[in-house]
């Protein structure tokens, strides 16, 4: 036994220079892990908190630069100033963000919509320009990846295979219930300190997800996990924030193309079930938060859009008000704005109370395509509000494409003018 103990602990101590597995994280923001991937695997950056260990790369790529932000209380914000713009469109009452005037979101707002936002992160609150934007134009900010599962609830998988399979147990189940809330805590102190909505994101979803949730076979145990998880998530910021957290992505990208359910470890196990599961654990956990289901690809009236509808119905014909909402992400390219319309007209036909844009890109920005999308939510009733994935080109996920409002160095685009003038 002695030796046995001997074994654990060293298994243990080589957990930050083990090598990382396949599709295992390798780097990343706030990333305090291993670097090193298994023979044959390359650290490949996907983003600034996230880089993860991938077969069948030519060339391996540096690993993201790690960080740590120290998790500080959630203070008690103070209220922002409000004007007298009329009720917006939705689920209930939502606070007025704060926002200059005729900026994007003072403009929308003012035609009956909650919010115009953008993604935030620590990466980018550290940035000048990009906060004086954030400030200026937008009423709402997503976390582009803080509150994502393997960035909250820590993986403890970098352990050497070879300690694992003489011990004979699952070391990957250490991290459950090991939670780290440093970058999270940040973009919410900075989003509650000025005066803007909060829409999380996200509690379920298949990418970015520790290796030992992927590894659970059992329904019990899955059910369990997940009602922690977002029980602690969720309920870490409920009722603190003014209600500030105006809305959830509960469950994330959970279609394939075809409308059916995508094949992860939640389906997998659960089946469907999952979906009520993990609606009703954030309803318990921020019962006046709105709750969204999320995806991209609902750009035309597809079988993924009719898969959408299609479940959402199902839940809430079974369980009344269980999903509040539906978020399109609106990753485009060009050309595809003039779907926009016929998309949300089916997705808010749906049993929910509200849709939105929640991630809107379009490769190279054109103003014609931008423009459609922003009339097509301000001529549908349910429709309460846009957030792009980004400030500036600077920083977004597919920079190369020029996809944003605001170019590399903070300046407004055609785009962006084109929306003002529409607004």
């Amino acid at each position: 036994m002695s030796k046995l103990l001997a074994l654990v602990t060293l298994a243990i101590a080589a957990n930050s220079v083990a090598a990382v597995g396949p599709w295992g994280q390798c780097g990343g923001l706030n990333y305090s892990g291993s670097t090193q991937c298994d023979a044959g695997l390359n650290c490949v950056k996907l983003n600034d908190w996230y880089s993860q260990c991938q077969p069948g790369q030519n060339q391996p790529t540096t690993p993201a630069p790690t960080t740590s932000v120290p998790t500080t209380p959630i203070p008690t914000p103070t209220t922002p100033t409000t004007t007298s713009n009329p009720a917006p469109t939705g689920t209930g009452w939502v606070p007025v963000p704060s926002a200059s005037a005729n900026g994007l979101q003072d403009k929308l707002y003012k035609r009956g919509k909650h919010y115009f936002g953008a993604c935030a992160d620590p990466n980018t609150l550290n940035i000048a320009s990009n906060v004086a934007v954030l400030q200026r134009e937008f009423g709402q900010v997503t976390p582009e990846n803080s509150m994502k599962w393997d960035a909250v609830e820590r993986t403890f998988h970098r352990i050497l295979h070879n300690f694992r399979e003489l011990m004979y147990v699952d070391i990957d189940a250490a991290s459950r219930g090991q939670f780290s809330f440093g970058n999270a805590d940040t973009l919410v102190n900075w989003a509650t300190s000025n005066g803007k909505l909060i829409r999380g994101h996200t509690l379920v979803w298949h990418s970015q997800l520790p290796g030992w949730v992927n590894n659970i076979s059992d329904r019990a145990t899955l059910t369990t996990v997940i009602q922690n998880h977002i029980q602690t998530v969720a309920g870490r910021y409920a009722g603190k924030l003014l209600d500030q957290i105006l809305a959830w992505d509960v469950c994330n990208e959970i279609f394939e193309e075809n409308g059916t359910l995508r094949n992860s470890v939640f389906n997998r196990v659960l089946g469907e079930s999952f979906v009520t599961i993990a609606f009703q654990a954030a309803r318990k956990a921020d019962p006046t938060a709105v709750l969204y289901i999320n995806d991209y690809n609902l750009d035309s009236v597809n079988s993924k859009v009719n898969g959408m509808v299609s479940l959402v119905n199902r839940v809430n014909q079974a369980n009344p008000n269980t999903i509040d909402g539906i978020g399109t992400q609106m990753h485009l390219q060009a050309g595809m704005g003039s779907t926009s319309q016929a998309v949300l007209t089916a997705l808010a036909a749906a049993n929910v109370k509200e849709i939105a844009v929640t991630e809107l890109d379009i490769v190279g920005a054109p103003s014609n395509d931008y423009t459609q999308v922003v009339r097509a939510c301000l001529n549908t009733p349910k429709c309460v509000g846009i957030t792009v994935w980004g400030v500036s080109d600077a920083n977004s996920w597919r920079s190369s494409s020029t996809p944003l409002l605001f170019d590399r160095s903070y300046n407004p685009k055609a785009a962006y003018t084109a929306i003002a003038n529409i607004l």
